[in-house]
């Protein structure tokens, strides 16, 4: 591992700072500069907001993953990282302003009760939601397992609210939202989480999986930011060998090495693929590294978030607030530093006499000149690959830029609200939606109108209508000017093309329903399904359409080109020797 090098090493700045002093004389002016304040400024100063801001000045010469927690901020960590707490089993979102269930999560108390996706909260024990935050909300439907919550819904197509009291129970987040098969030899892990029950989960999927006949596996940690780091340990010894160095870890006062200590759940011989984005982060760039590094898996997507370092969560008293400090960075198996230095910490000196030689290196002009640079790297099989931060892909695979028009449908909603809207019309008419129903073009005419008839939706203009506006504003200003001030764009010339400018726009508004029918029929259908059916059902019909996944497949139903893609380079110039 000698090769660490500048990646995780401070550069050295350009210009002179202040010399550091003894730690505790600083403290101890800190402290007096407090104190002054507290007893003579001008007026009363909230002792709680002082902290703050002292605390938040120091995170600015710091990292921003770097924080204090408050007891309420705190307990919202945990519960992430346990994946379970109290409530009634429903993911919740703001929609035109109005609390709306987006979906209830199977087997919930919600769900049993019969709440539905677009189901509009809009009292909740008898206080109206009308103004309260997102966070006001899912802390007023949250508690203690056993007690009852009472909210009045507004159901389309229902003219009175609805009351039901739901009981809390246990919630339990799963780190696998859905798994299956997506040819029939290869499976499909959806993995969205580091927390407490990734691994067993993660085993249940596998065993799921190997019962419907799998022979090669895609996990996709895509947007996956990560979460425990003995999760991602875990993780990847599902699939390495015993021996195998999974993560190390290097800081200021923190030296750690993690190597595989089970035989593998997967045998190395079942074919992988491991799909990454740049929502992939932490724990998911370890586990896709570490498989990387040893040829275990052919990574596909786009190159990952690279954030790289570790942070140890510290109590700071008995009431519940606690500092979550930055206290190492993570390396992969054979040296490559995970973090991108413009993800928060540039790097730091380590304190360890192994690295003296490269301490002194930092030090030089000519190491400050090459931080830019990217360091190069084996993996077991000397494939080339490159430092600097981050999981480069193997496959890199661009996706296809969305069409404005489906960008304002997604980005608004709209498939959801119309899902929700129809939905009563289609029970009554006896409509059987599932993953073998086709949406007819009458619904795709009434989406179209929806939307037209939806004021923000066409509110939302496209650049090019955005610039006709400001050409329009243009001219007038340029009028008043040159002291024309009586006549206005309407009078001008101009106006009949302004006009046939605005027309064609609106027109190819139009066109772009059309030309992305098939897409806008998979959004309908994508939304009826998690209403009619589950979530489980429209993953799985959306997944037809993922483009990354489905070069994935390529690559796994391709065992020729998968190999290729895998194995060693035909000579192999000055490979690293791998760590076993």
């Amino acid at each position: 591992m000698a090769t660490l090098s500048a990646l995780c090493i401070a550069n050295a700045a350009t210009d002179k700072k202040t010399p550091p002093g003894d730690f505790y004389d600083e403290v101890s002016r800190l402290n007096k500069v407090l104190s002054e304040v507290n007893r003579k400024y001008v007026e009363n100063v909230n002792p709680t907001e002082l902290t703050d801001a002292a605390i938040n000045g120091i995170r600015n010469i710091l990292d921003p993953h770097t924080t204090v927690f408050a007891p309420k901020d705190y307990e919202s960590l945990r519960v992430s990282m346990e994946g379970k707490f109290g409530g009634v089993g429903i993911t919740i979102s703001l929609r035109d302003n109005i609390l709306t269930v987006i979906s209830p999560l199977s087997g919930t108390p919600a769900f049993k009760l019969g709440i539905r996706a677009g189901d509009r909260i809009r009292k909740i024990d008898g206080k109206e939601t009308k103004g309260m935050s997102l966070d006001d909300a899912v802390n007023k439907l949250r508690g203690k397992i056993g007690t009852d919550v009472t909210v009045a819904i507004e159901r389309e197509g229902v003219p009175d609210l609805m009351d039901y009291t739901i009981t809390r129970a246990e919630i339990i987040v799963h780190a696998v939202p859905y798994y299956g098969m997506v040819t029939p030899e290869i499976g499909y892990i959806k993995l969205a989480t580091f927390s407490d029950k990734t691994t067993s989960d993660v085993e249940n999927a596998i065993r799921g999986l190997q019962k419907q006949g799998m022979k090669k596996l895609i996990l996709d940690m895509r947007y996956n930011p990560g979460g425990l780091l003995n999760q991602a340990i875990e993780i990847s010894e599902l699939f390495l060998k015993p021996g195998n160095v999974i993560v190390s870890t290097r800081g200021r006062t923190q030296k750690t090495e993690s190597a595989s200590r089970r035989n593998p759940m997967l045998k190395s011989d079942v074919p992988m693929v491991v799909l990454v984005n740049q929502g992939s982060a932490s724990a998911a760039e370890i586990v896709s590294g570490a498989l990387q590094d040893w040829d275990r898996a052919l990574i596909v997507g786009k190159t990952s978030f690279g954030k790289g370092s570790v942070q140890t969560i510290f109590p700071l008293d008995n009431a519940g607030n606690a500092l979550k400090l930055t206290t190492a960075f993570y390396y992969l198996p054979f040296g490559r530093c995970i973090n991108k230095p413009e993800n928060g910490i540039k790097g730091l000196t380590l304190q360890d006499d192994e690295y003296d030689d490269e301490k002194e290196a930092a030090k030089t002009d000519s190491v400050k000149a090459d931080t830019a640079k990217r360091d190069t790297f084996y993996t077991n099989n000397g494939r080339m690959m490159f430092g600097g931060g981050g999981i480069t892909p193997d496959v890199d695979v661009e996706l296809d830029p969305m069409p404005w028009v489906v960008q304002v449908q997604e980005r608004m909603a709209m498939y959801f609200k119309f899902a929700v809207k129809i939905r009563p019309s289609l029970e009554k008419a006896g409509v059987k939606v599932n993953s073998e129903w086709t949406v007819p073009d009458s619904l795709f005419t009434q989406f179209k109108a929806f939307c037209k008839k939806d004021t923000n939706f066409m509110k939302v203009k496209s650049n090019a209508l955005v610039g006709v506006d400001q050409l329009e504003k243009s001219i007038i200003r340029e009028q008043n000017y040159m002291g024309d001030s009586a006549k206005t764009i309407s009078d001008s010339t101009l106006v009949k093309r302004i006009t046939e400018m605005r027309k064609a726009l609106e027109d190819n508004r139009d066109a772009q329903f059309e030309a992305n029918k098939d897409y806008i029929k998979d959004g309908i259908k994508r939304e009826l399904l998690t209403a009619f059916v589950n979530d489980s059902v429209s993953t799985a019909f959306s997944l037809k359409r993922d483009k990354q996944l489905n070069e994935a497949i390529k690559y796994l139903s391709d065992m020729n080109l998968f190999k290729k893609s895998i194995s060693a380079p035909a000579k192999k110039k000055g490979a690293a020797k791998p760590k076993k």
